[in-house]
């Protein structure tokens, strides 16, 4: 017949999908698959742990402090908790509302749930007896003061 060509298995030039190159020494590849999959997907964790917001962070440094902005949408006072350790800093916060008209059979009911949690590696060590943390329109500011260089003391010899 005419204009048709007849494909010989030699003839196909796609890749076969299965095992990658095992011989010699070429095993880099051989978990890619299965890494690529349960890095994306993580059923358990999903099942059990509650979703949790991003909290995008930014750190600048003074002279004497280091001035942290972190953007917390909805979040207020009551809402959130700032922990600081000498080379850390913790942010948490829930958000639980229930609203609920009393007094009418209810048809819908709305719950609102929320938590974020973000913990940072400080780049410099501060005092963690002092700090002062505000919120505004949604933005959480965080003021550290480092900790104090250590001071060097002179020795001398006993005569």
């Amino acid at each position: 017949m005419k204009g048709q060509v007849a494909i010989t298995p030699r003839d196909l030039k796609f890749p076969i999908p299965g095992w990658p190159k095992m011989f010699p020494f070429e095993t880099e590849g051989l978990f890619d698959t299965w890494n690529k999959f349960f890095n994306t997907y993580r059923p358990v964790e999903m099942l059990n742990a509650p979703e949790t917001l991003h909290i995008p962070l930014e750190i600048a440094e003074t002279e004497k402090e280091l001035l942290v902005t972190a953007e917390v949408p909805g979040f207020t006072e009551k809402n959130l908790e700032v922990r600081i350790e000498p080379n850390r800093l913790f942010i948490t916060g829930k958000i639980y509302d229930n609203t609920e008209e009393k007094g009418k059979k209810t048809l819908y009911t709305e719950r609102v749930y929320n938590q974020i949690f973000r913990y940072v590696d400080l780049p410099i060590a501060v005092n963690p007896n002092n700090g002062i943390a505000t919120v505004k329109d949604g933005v959480l500011r965080i003021t550290l003061y480092k900790a104090q260089a250590p001071k060097l003391i002179p020795v001398t010899t006993i005569s």
